[in-house]
């Protein structure tokens, strides 16, 4: 992969967005990578995973105008690949559009004092519907005035109503991000798991995330290998070998 890094220490993964000369704007490409990372990381021996940047001014500028994403759902954890591992998102800089809903996805965060969140579609004119979960993240009436009126949202506010865990000086939030995955992964990976999972099962869902689950579903059957057996023995008017692949 080109635009993402995976690196694995300590059973800690530290996926990190490296598409610089766009400031990781969202892109078809930059997706795709990121759904690959987060495969990885759920099949792999990583119990934990950190998510940040390759540049500290800006965490993702979101949505790609240039190239937008045909599926950018599918590089969000938990929305394109279900995880039941944590993830924990080190931001710093702009957090902007598909890049909040990155974070506001991630189970804890721990921010840089330069981070600045916004989500700005209002303004735009568009929205993908993602960013509807975060009424579940944070206080409804702070949500909606985020949402609604489009302006920036300070680190220290976010920390104030919980969207942030813990504020890092500049420069040492992937340090502190990786610190406390370091702690979560010498805990019970059952255990943790398991929490996760019944965590994520109480929590009130956004349309997409139910959305997200069907298209999980159906897409695996979309892709498989039975399918491609059906297809070929109907031509070939012979009954068809499912391997259930």
């Amino acid at each position: 992969m080109s635009l993402v890094r995976y690196e694995s220490a300590g059973h800690v993964a530290t996926i990190i967005m490296d598409r610089g000369s766009a400031h990781n704007a969202l892109n078809n490409a930059l997706c795709d990578e990121l759904r690959q990372a987060w495969l990885r990381f759920r099949d792999g021996d990583d119990r934990v995973a950190v998510l940040a940047a390759g540049e500290d001014a800006y965490f993702s500028v979101g949505a790609d105008v240039k190239d937008f994403p045909v599926n950018m759902w599918h590089a969000v954890p938990g929305l394109g690949v279900e995880l039941d591992k944590p993830v924990i998102a080190a931001t710093s800089g702009w957090v902007v559009g598909g890049g909040f809903v990155l974070v506001q996805m991630a189970d804890i965060c721990v921010a840089s004092e330069t981070t600045r969140f916004i989500y700005p579609e209002a303004k735009i004119g568009t929205t993908a519907g993602g960013i509807s979960s975060v009424v579940a993240r944070m206080p409804h009436k702070v949500a909606m005035e985020f949402l609604l009126v489009g302006e920036e949202l300070s680190v220290e506010r976010a920390y104030q109503i919980g969207f942030v865990n813990k504020i890092a000086p500049k420069g040492h939030h992937v340090a502190l991000a990786q610190e406390m995955a370091a702690k979560i992964a010498a805990n019970a990976p059952l255990v943790v798991q398991s929490l996760k999972k019944l965590a994520r099962d109480v929590m009130p869902k956004g349309p997409l995330e139910t959305v997200a689950e069907v298209r999980r579903l159906l897409d695996a059957v979309r892709e498989s290998d039975d399918l491609k057996e059906g297809v070929n023995a109907f031509k070939e008017k012979r009954k068809p070998r499912f391997e259930g692949k």
